[in-house]
């Protein structure tokens, strides 16, 4: 149960921070830096939840735990 919860948030994360990142590049006419940094956080930390738990242990890589 843990390792679902963990994967459905952190893909969360991930299209959350996409979204945040294309909505303010693409769309706005006036860019706000504090979005942009959001966003790229939430890509980050989704993304590094997602290799660290998921990724990584099935390529057999090791990580820090």
């Amino acid at each position: 149960m843990r390792k679902r919860l963990l994967f459905v948030l952190s893909v969360a994360m991930l299209a959350g921070g996409v979204y945040l990142l294309a909505t303010e590049l693409l769309w706005v006419e006036q860019r706000n830096g504090l979005t942009v940094l959001m966003g790229l956080m939430l890509v980050a930390f989704g993304a590094y939840l997602l290799w660290a738990d998921f990724v990584a242990p099935v390529l057999g890589i090791k990580t820090k735990q």
